[in-house]
Formats: C-alpha cells, structure tokens, sequence
C-alpha cells in the first residue's frame, strides 16, 4: 500500500475549473482593480461578473491582439487584467502583442489559457503545444496545476504575484483531488508526493493523475517509485529536478502536451547542465492532437498518445533498464 507524503489526500475526481472560479470570485469581490478581458469567451464565475460587476468586463470580441493590447494598456495604470480564453487565441493568436505590449515591460497580465490532447474541438482548439512555445518568452511565469486544490492555490498566487502570469488550464479528463486544503502552494516549488528509491516521475497537470494511478501498477512489479508535482513549468524548480536525479537516478517526465520544447525538454536541459542520468519523457509526440472520445469505458486520445497510467509503467521500466545498463558498463 502506497504511502504518500503530508498534504495528500487522494479522492474523488473534481473539476479543475471550480478552484479557478473560486480563486478568481474572491480575488475579485476584495480587490476593485481586478478586470476581466472578454475575448468573445467565458469566464470565470461570469454569472456572478455579470450580475454584480458587469462594469469591469470589458469585451473585445474575437480580437485576440486588440485584448492583448488593451489589456496592456489597462495594467500600466494600475489595473489587473486577466484574459480567459483558449491557450493558441489569447497568447499563439496575440504573440507578438503580448510580447511587445505586455511582456518586455513586465505588465500586471493574468492568462487563463486552455489547451491539451483532449476534447471534441479538433485541431484547431485542441493545441497541445501552447505551454511549450510560452515557455520561449521571457517574463512569463506559466503555471500547470494537477487538481482542484492547486487550481485555486495557484490561482490565488497568480493575482498576488506582480508580473505577467499564463495560468494553462488543461482540456483532458477529470482528474482526482490530490490535495488537502492545507497544502503549501509556492510558484516556482515544485512538491514531492510520493517518495521512491528505483526511478521519479515529474509530472504536471493532469498527469498526476495517470502517475498516482501507476502506483499500484509499480507495486505489483516491485518497483519504487517516487513522484514529484511540477505546477511552476517556469521557472521550473532546478533544485527539486536535480535531488531527484541524485536520489532515483532515473527521471521519467509526464505532460499532456508536446514533448517538443515542453516539460521534458525543461527538465532534460537541468539534468544535462547538472546531473545527467537516464530519462524517458512521456506526452504528445511531434504531432497535432485532433478529435477523440472521452467516455468511463475508452479515451481514445488517451491511448492513442500514450498518456495512461499504463504507458508510465512502460515508461518507468524503460528508463529504469537505462540506468541498469549504465551500471554495468
């Protein structure tokens, strides 16, 4: 039996959403300079917006570079933006604006952005490389919660850190709470949920989920595992990076997105400046994601990319044989 470290609590599965318009509801009813930047979207907890604020909404329609800008313009008076919409509209559609409008002068700008490999939107919404090509710009904090809990921690850290912050809000099944109500949430502080002596999967997002669910797997085949949360994509958590490699020697990264430039990329560029040892990286091979069905009887996305719990055992026993073989020689 899989014993996890303090501030875990593993239950029913609970949509990320929820800590989010938590967060942001409460943010916004103690502080009169929070905004909500419409992009012919939704938002969070808008039926409270609308009806008891409805003027600090301002909406600019599907125009993704004229919110960028506006929003810009709003946080160098003082103001504090936050653009809700689909990760590749309101930071891959506004690129350059968010970068000359926003990023070089370190704006007030909160992103909310949703992407990941599943939905029934298709190509064109189900982005998967959003997160990878964010982590180019320079002034960015980007941020990949795992559950409900950490959803409104981190939501809550966004609107209390100064600087531009992408909040990415994955498109994938529902995961499990992980979290208890006491955790400690730190942007840039990754967190050990489970200790383990054999390998260490990092995952982000949702893909906590699949490595908590791998655990009984690994038990049945004896091997240890350990697991750590990597929320903060950047700046990613080096110390925690290189502990790990240094204590399992085989590092495992878990994403749902591109492994392109990705969570694995950031965590292979640490290990090789470092501490190099044996590492398999699990996520989106160099492909679009596309249309799937999501239902309790079969993921077709999740098996077609590879990212169930099934996969990271795979993963885990690789990257564990690399290490064996290095051994040796």
């Amino acid at each position: 039996m899989a014993t996890y470290n303090e501030h875990i609590q593993i239950g029913e599965p609970a949509l990320i959403n929820k800590g989010i318009e938590k967060a942001i509801t409460a943010a916004a009813k103690a502080n009169p300079r929070i905004l909500a930047i419409l992009e012919d979207m939704g938002f969070p907890g808008i039926e409270w917006w609308t009806t008891t604020i409805p003027e600090r909404m301002i909406e600019c329609g599907i125009a993704e570079q004229n919110g960028a800008v506006v929003a810009g313009a709003l946080a160098s008076e003082g103001f504090i933006p936050i653009i809700n919409n689909f990760l590749f509209a309101n930071v891959g559609r506004a690129f350059n604006q968010v970068r000359q409008s926003i990023l070089v002068d370190r704006f007030n700008v909160k992103f909310i952005g949703r992407e990941g490999a599943w939905g029934e939107v298709g190509v064109s919404h189900n982005t998967i490389e959003g997160l990878a090509s964010s982590r180019t710009l320079p002034n960015l904090v980007i941020l990949n919660p795992a559950d409900v809990v950490e959803a409104e921690k981190a939501a809550e850290a966004m609107l209390q850190y100064i600087g531009p912050v992408l909040l990415r809000q994955e498109s994938s099944p529902t995961p499990l709470r992980i979290f208890r109500d006491d955790y400690p949430f730190d942007i840039g502080k990754a967190y050990t949920v489970k200790e383990g002596a054999d390998a260490t999967i990092i995952a982000t997002g949702y893909m906590l989920t699949e490595a908590i669910r791998a655990v009984e797997l690994f038990e049945a085949q004896g091997l240890d595992v350990a697991i750590v949360n990597m929320c903060t994509i950047k700046p990613l958590d080096e110390e925690a990076i290189i502990a790990a490699a240094r204590k399992t020697g085989a590092i495992v990264t878990a994403e749902n997105g591109t492994i392109v430039g990705g969570l694995g990329d950031g965590v292979a560029s640490v290990l090789a400046e470092n501490y190099p040892v044996p590492m398999v990286k699990v996520g989106v091979e160099d492909e679009f994601s596309q249309s799937g069905l999501i239902t309790p009887e079969r993921d077709e996305l999740m098996e077609h990319f590879g990212l169930a719990a099934e996969d990271l055992v795979v993963a885990v026993q690789d990257c564990v044989a690399k290490k064996e073989r290095l051994r040796r020689v």
